[in-house]
């Protein structure tokens, strides 16, 4: 139920046997004294719980004991809101096929609930009903129908599925190496005492460590500070991975991330700089720090300018952001250390930042332009 209200969910109506009302308000917690979550003993039949409900309005009706991702609920609701008159099915990826999340109106999902039949590729990557597909995230949904094996697998299948929440977002090294490690480590933490935030403030003292041995004049001590901090763009994805794993993420836990990571990158470019600076006693690199810190300040004024925009299509564009503002140039300077070419990086940095920021604020008042003209 949190799944679905982050979803965008509303309303919630339970069907159960009369006997298992009490059970399952008890069960609910929270959610057990919303008014907004209703238990009957059957979905099609008639009631003064009805009254009010819009027969038209989408609904999204669970079958089974569901464990589900929830970028598969908003891209269902999304899918259906674009083809509002074709009801939607995603089939549970399990062997039995026990379960299902379908969308429609709530007519047909009051009115006995049964949308149609459901159709499944054999290795559950996508569920059918009447020509219209949802393709899913391939582990996810899963049901738990009652065998031991199937918490762990249930719990296996989730933490795979996470790191497919931030598709949209993440850089292209960020999606085809750091995730596919980020994820079992998640997965290993969710079962501990650990929780997000620790994890972003260990995480940045890492990043402050790195920086420190940046800043020396050892070949060797810089290249292990670039090692590191490769294995801090990896660690950073967990934070936000065990928060989706254990449903508790939060504004405040989002924006520490945020500052932290920018904390970190300003610590590691002044790192860098100083480490130049120290080996080559050339007054152009604290020149050139300046440069670079307030070409910084310029990147994070057009950065969230460009976050700022509004309209149908600014997810897209707001996701095209965060992807070339990620991590990826991690690897290029794990690379240059181990050339011994980080002055290379250090000139281009100082100067790239100007010219991303230019071209970024440029491509914003460009699409700002096009949504006015649409209008």
């Amino acid at each position: 139920m949190i799944q679905c209200a982050r979803a965008g969910v509303s309303r919630f109506i339970i069907e159960a046997t009369p006997g298992e009302h009490e059970t399952i308000r008890t069960a609910l917690g929270s959610f057990g004294a919303n008014p907004q979550v209703t238990i009957v003993d059957s979905i099609g039949a008639a009631g003064a719980w009805r009254d009010g409900i819009d027969p038209s309005a989408p609904g999204v009706a669970l079958r089974g004991n569901l464990v589900m991702a929830q970028s598969q609920l908003r891209r269902a609701l999304a899918d259906y809101a674009m083809n509002p008159g074709r009801d939607l099915c995603f089939a549970s990826t399990d062997d039995d096929r026990g379960g299902s999340i379908q969308v429609g109106p709530l007519s047909h999902l009051l009115n006995g609930g049964a949308i149609g039949d459901i159709r499944s590729t054999n290795d559950g990557t996508e569920g059918s009903h009447n020509g219209s597909t949802i393709p899913s995230v391939g582990y996810l949904p899963f049901v738990l129908n009652g065998r031991p094996a199937d918490r762990e697998e249930a719990e296996l299948r989730l933490a795979k599925s996470v790191r497919n929440e931030s598709l949209e977002t993440d850089a292209v090294l960020a999606r085809l190496v750091d995730r596919r490690l980020s994820w079992r480590l998640s997965y290993r933490l969710a079962r501990t005492r650990v929780m997000p935030n620790h994890v972003t403030l260990a995480n940045t003292a890492l990043g402050f460590f790195c920086a420190a041995m940046l800043a020396t004049t050892s070949y060797w001590m810089r290249l292990i500070g670039a090692a590191l901090f490769l294995v801090s763009v990896t660690l950073d994805g967990v934070d936000g991975e065990l928060a989706r794993l254990r449903m508790v993420e939060s504004e405040g836990g989002a924006k520490l991330d945020v500052l932290t990571d920018n904390i970190v990158h300003v610590a590691i470019f002044i790192g860098l700089m100083t480490g130049c600076y120290r080996s080559s006693h050339s007054s152009a690199y604290l020149y050139l720090l300046a440069i670079l810190l307030a070409g910084f300040g310029f990147c994070a004024i057009s950065v969230n300018r460009a976050l700022s925009m509004t309209g149908d299509q600014a997810h897209k564009w707001i996701g095209a952001v965060e992807r070339v503002t990620g991590r990826d140039f991690a690897y290029l300077v794990l690379v240059l250390a181990l050339l011994n070419w980080l002055p290379v990086f250090a000139w281009s940095a100082a100067f790239g930042t100007w010219v991303f920021a230019y071209s970024l604020w440029w491509m914003t008042n460009r699409r700002r332009a096009g949504d006015e003209v649409r209008v």
